[in-house]
């Protein structure tokens, strides 16, 4: 039988046994779950680590867990930063989601020349992720970011000395199969063997900036090749903006 998987705040560490008091998880282990004191959780920290934990005492203001086992479930050797321009609120809570379940690092809201709204519920977002991350399996949970503008969060991106790219609606006429087609810009850069170039990054650090609905307008694109981005196309279709930030993380995470 499959144990029910909770994230928990507190650092396990070493010791034998937790004590939780936080009032929400509380509630959802007793309350929603109807948990009783000999019934066995996971839980995870963020550390990296799974622990299997028995509950030994359970009431409204805490759980006491006696911590039976661990296992490192540290395998996802690739981080990949999502840049997302705001969209509208479902549609980028599901890009969330489904980015954290794909195995997103990083998740920052911009403002784009294109954005449909200004402003997000970061704590909203936090708990999707959360909880996102407890039904998938992970044991690390992607940081949430506040929103902020294109042009900082380019100069913030390339300043982390990684791997950046983004994606663009338009289809590029070249000779590649694969489904990520790889602009002239890019090729134009791999040819002159800048050393600045994005083409010379690690590959195990990855920025993604994906643009809203009707995508990047063209002083954006022009914003993104003087800071030599890599820019591709996800095909010939017109992927919706969540969809688009789905996949692009998918292709990365698993490249």
């Amino acid at each position: 039988m499959r144990l029910h998987r909770f994230y928990i705040e507190q650092k396990v560490g070493d010791n034998k046994e937790i004590t939780l008091s936080d009032p929400e998880l509380n509630h959802q282990l007793s309350s929603v779950f109807r948990f009783k004191i000999g019934n066995q959780v996971m839980v995870f920290d963020g550390s990296g680590f799974e622990y299997t934990a028995e509950i030994i005492s359970l009431n409204k203001k805490e759980i006491i867990l006696k911590i039976l086992s661990r296992t490192n479930k540290t395998t996802q050797n690739k981080n990949v930063s999502l840049y997302l321009s705001l969209i509208k609120k479902g549609n980028f809570e599901l890009a969330t989601e489904k980015c954290t379940e794909v195995g997103v690092t990083e998740i920052h809201p911009i403002i784009s020349e294109r954005s449909e709204k200004k402003d997000l519920n970061i704590e909203r977002l936090n708990k999707i992720v959360k909880e996102a991350s407890e039904q998938s399996g992970r044991v690390t949970l992607p940081k949430v970011f506040e929103i902020t503008d294109l042009e900082t969060a380019i100069s913030q991106a390339v300043a982390k000395g990684k791997r950046c790219l983004t994606f663009h609606t338009t289809p590029f006429e070249l000779t590649q199969t694969n489904s990520l087609h790889l602009t002239q810009t890019c090729l134009d850069a791999r040819r002159a063997n800048r050393s600045e170039s994005c083409l010379n990054k690690s590959e195990e650090e990855v920025i993604v900036f994906i643009g809203p609905e009707g995508g990047w307008t063209e002083k954006e694109i022009e914003l993104f090749k003087q800071n030599n981005f890599q820019i591709y196309s996800l095909g010939q279709n017109i992927l919706r903006a969540e969809t688009a930030a789905i996949v692009a993380v998918w292709s990365q995470v698993n490249k």
